[in-house]
């Protein structure tokens, strides 16, 4: 049932950001906003007796923001691996950052995650494109691209909190 669930929503991100939903003519980049949630969902609830984490967490957000960059690069009709490395490197770095090691979440930290992972995802589909394909980017169009986009999911960081957070603090 968890599957479905989380199946239903890719449909929903792809449905919402393909189908009419831009801004000022700009696309929007909700697959970042996804893939964060999905990995915030499935942060490691604790460590194990040495305080290292098992990794699993680490590999599922991986291979999830991996098949949903695959899928984006499949929609998109443009190369294949822009959005797969980017998006599976978001889902890792997730998981990372806010597993305790570095940075306990708060709604702060998850603006400023969400601002990196976003500016992240669409410089390095920007970079792929112009190294992998003949496409030419306007660098002034794509960053202003990338700024709306950003701005549109900052707050995304902070709706979207780990399972065990409560507005008061970790609970254990």
């Amino acid at each position: 049932m968890r599957y479905f669930k989380w199946i239903f929503f890719s449909f929903l991100t792809f449905l919402i950001q393909t189908q009419g939903s831009s801004f000022f003519n700009i696309s929007l980049n909700f697959t970042v906003v996804f893939v964060y949630f999905f990995a915030l969902k499935n942060l490691p609830r604790q460590s194990n007796t040495s305080g290292y984490y098992s990794g699993t967490s680490e590999i599922k957000c991986t291979a999830f923001g991996a098949v949903i960059g695959l899928l984006e690069d499949m929609l998109s009709g443009s190369i294949i691996g822009a959005a797969f490395f980017s998006k599976g490197l978001i889902g890792f770095l997730t998981v990372v950052t806010f597993t305790g090691i570095f940075f306990k979440w708060t709604p702060l930290l998850g603006c400023i995650a969400i601002i990196i992972f976003t500016f992240f995802d669409g410089i390095m589909v920007a970079i792929f494109r112009i190294l992998f394909s003949n496409i030419d980017i306007n660098a002034i169009d794509a960053l202003k691209t990338i700024f709306i986009q950003t701005l549109i999911n900052i707050p995304f960081g902070i709706i979207f909190m780990p399972k065990n957070f409560r507005m008061t603090g970790i609970v254990k």
